[in-house]
């Protein structure tokens, strides 16, 4: 291709779009809620199970038959609801108020992540790599690194020469 262009040759760098896989009924299944109604020709579900989905997960009858995956996940964290995209051939108004639904129990992640912050794991504290240390003169910068040598001992204040220290006249801005 020309410039700019994404091959998506030998070299493997280009991201293609594969057609989903049919994966087959779990292993596993458990109940995940109670069909509500329909909406918009999706399916609207309570879920009564502690655990929280994730999105795209598949929702199956107790007999394993898909029904659809998972679009969203709405309301207050404490009595959610999600909504099913049905598959083809699928259709939301058939089925009753109180109908029990299932998921694969692998696609389904404990409360508790989504409510506390996890310890330990270096992440949402601090400002980066710095972990919140100030923005202060970086090493190996200007000629004496903020250390005061020879003549000049005592004047200037060090490496903060030109701020307002030392015998510039203080005060704030920029030193003349």
């Amino acid at each position: 291709m020309g410039k700019g262009g994404k091959s998506k040759g030998k070299d493997g760098k280009g991201k293609g779009k594969r057609a989903p896989e049919h994966e087959g009924p779990p292993d596993e299944i458990e109940e995940i809620g109670e069909f509500l109604h329909s909406c918009e020709d999706e399916m609207i579900f309570k879920c009564t199970n502690t655990r929280v989905p994730h999105f795209n997960a598949r929702i199956f009858l107790e007999n394993k038959e898909e029904l659809g995956k998972i679009d969203e996940i709405f309301g207050p964290i404490n009595s959610f609801c999600c909504s099913v995209k049905p598959f083809e051939g699928i259709k939301p108004d058939s089925f009753k108020k109180g109908k029990k639904l299932y998921i694969d129990n692998q696609k389904l992640l404990p409360m508790s992540r989504f409510l506390t912050p996890e310890k330990g794991s270096g992440k949402g504290k601090g400002k980066g790599k710095d972990k919140g240390k100030g923005k202060g003169k970086v090493k190996g910068k200007g000629k004496d690194k903020g250390k005061s040598f020879g003549k000049d001992k005592g004047k200037s204040g060090g490496g903060f020469a030109g701020r307002g220290g030392g015998d510039k006249g203080g005060g704030r801005g920029r030193g003349m």
